[in-house]
């Protein structure tokens, strides 16, 4: 079964999202008192960017296809809309 390219990201930024979750519950147990505060926002930081970026190369894959994804937050007008103005 082949994936398309909007599949991928979406499992590849799962898996991130998993495995920064993952290193966060490790951390919580293994880390110091100095350095738990450090470790701790870095991860928060990760794991909300990894959608941010997900979102980002759907949206750039969606404009190089020409298609219109879920990813856009202004919909494009139609071109006979346009005509009449």
């Amino acid at each position: 079964m082949k994936k398309n390219p909007k599949q991928l990201v979406a499992i590849a930024a799962l898996a991130a999202i998993a495995l920064l979750i993952i290193a966060f519950v490790i951390s919580a147990f293994t880390a110091g008192p100095g350095e738990a505060g450090n470790r701790f926002m870095a991860l928060l930081f990760c794991i909300i960017a990894v959608p941010i970026l997900a979102w980002l190369i759907l949206f750039c894959i969606g404009r190089m296809q020409g298609k219109h994804t879920m990813a856009e937050f202004l919909p494009e007008q139609d071109t006979e809309t346009e005509k009449d103005n």
